[in-house]
């Protein structure tokens, strides 16, 4: 998931930082294909496999939060700072995006209030109204409020997992994936000598080959994403500690950087470039191409500009109030 930086044991790891970028560029070509064949009737180039991204951001979020606090576990004293060090790191920038959205979109789409508090607080529920994507985000906090259980104690963390499980139908499928991260950041804590590289191919084969089969269609292997994805994370993280750093370049640092900023803010900017284009009379598939391409850019650029000017700081700022 986007909302945790790719740091494991204190030493930032360039090859997640990079996954994060290519997942999220996943999701937005998935979106931004369905938009512009929605609106021009065809699409350059459509990603049916897409929001596959989002099933490895689960899986990373699991494994980067139980690399850096495993030994929190069990240790109430440490709640705190956790439980800022999310707060922080998810909700302040998500609240401005669902603001300045909720704004723009107020006059077809008007919340109660009890509905308006839960988007905001990101509550499970069935439906996530203004930003899309913040179902997933939703997962995100209930698996934090787990992990949170653990440091209290393991045996909360157990009793809050049943009540989630009988509570939330989809629970399995999706904290399945977090989980896998975990376990794949317990085997790299204890087993760092195992050959990185082999795992990225055979994780990266296996997600691929997941994404293949989701885009044709049928049952969704949700399963094997997650393996491939964990196996793929696990593979990373111990090849970049063995001397072995995949998309080091300054891109997709950069991408993934800004990658919860980009997640945020590409579905509002599309739909707002889509019916832009159509008040100016830009219409019919002469256009797809052209308006794919701005779309695209410029959902990267707003991203990477709301990361750099705002996120980042506000996240630095914040976290400096804790001491």
């Amino acid at each position: 998931m986007p909302s945790v930086d790719s740091s494991v044991f204190g030493a930032r790891l360039r090859s997640l930082q990079a996954g994060r970028a290519v997942a999220a560029l996943m999701v937005l070509g998935f979106h931004l294909g369905l938009a512009v064949q929605s609106y021009f009737g065809s699409a350059p180039l459509l990603l049916p496999f897409g929001h596959a991204g989002v099933e490895f951001f689960f899986v990373l979020s699991g494994f980067i939060v139980a690399a850096a606090h495993c030994g929190d576990i069990g240790r109430p004293t440490r709640l705190g700072r956790f439980l800022w060090k999310r707060v922080v790191r998810i909700y302040p920038v998500y609240w401005l995006v669902f603001l300045a959205a909720y704004a723009g979109a107020y006059a077809i789409v008007k919340l109660p209030p009890d509905a308006l508090l839960k988007a905001l607080l990101l509550w499970p529920s069935e439906t996530s109204p203004v930003i899309s994507v913040a179902w997933s985000l939703q997962w995100e906090i209930v698996f934090y409020l787990l992990f949170a259980l653990a440091i209290v104690h393991p045996a909360l963390a157990a009793l809050g997992l049943l009540t989630v499980l009988l509570a939330l139908p989809a629970s399995p499928l999706y904290l399945s994936l977090f989980f896998g991260g975990v376990v794949a950041a317990m085997v790299h804590r204890h087993a760092a000598s195992l050959p990185g590289r082999p795992l990225v191919w055979l994780g990266g084969l296996l997600f691929a080959g997941a994404c293949v089969a989701d885009g044709l269609g049928g049952v969704k292997p949700t399963l094997w994403l997650g393996v491939g994805a964990s196996l793929l994370v696990l593979g990373l993280a111990l090849a970049e500690r063995q001397g072995r750093a995949y998309g080091s370049q300054a891109l997709w640092q950069t991408l993934g950087d800004a990658s919860y900023s980009i997640y945020l803010t590409h579905y509002p900017f599309i739909s707002l470039g889509c019916k832009l284009a159509m008040a100016l009379g830009l219409r019919g598939e002469q256009w797809a191409a052209p308006i794919y391409a701005l779309l695209l850019v410029g959902a990267l650029l707003v991203g990477v500009a709301l990361h750099r000017w705002v996120e980042r700081p506000l996240i630095v700022r914040l976290n400096r109030r804790w001491g």
